[in-house]
């Protein structure tokens, strides 16, 4: 995969106030942005976990540990995953 390299400055004290080395709050940061993308529709699972740096597996721990829904469908699409599922079943159980 193909990647862009993207810097950013953060405080000084940020490392020393989080109790943590620069890499992990690079890290954190990353992860960070990986959950507000895939809450916000913007990128897959699969794509949220590759800019996290993480399996998809391991994503979808990162968002059980965080108490983010791993699916979060709206009530309209429920629905739609309900009418397909009857219409496979229909399809699948003709004779």
């Amino acid at each position: 995969m193909q990647s862009y390299e993207i810097k950013m400055k953060v405080p000084r004290e940020l490392p020393i106030i989080l109790h943590k080395p620069l890499e992990d709050v690079e890290r954190d940061i990353r992860k960070q942005a990986a959950i507000r993308y895939y809450k916000q529709r913007i990128l897959s699972l699969g794509k949220s976990a590759d800019l996290a740096g993480l399996t998809r597996f391991e994503f979808i721990d990162l968002l059980k540990f965080c108490g983010e829904s791993v699916f979060d469908y709206s009530t309209e699409e429920l629905d739609e995953i309900g009418h397909d599922s009857d219409r496979l079943e229909g399809i699948l159980n003709a004779p």
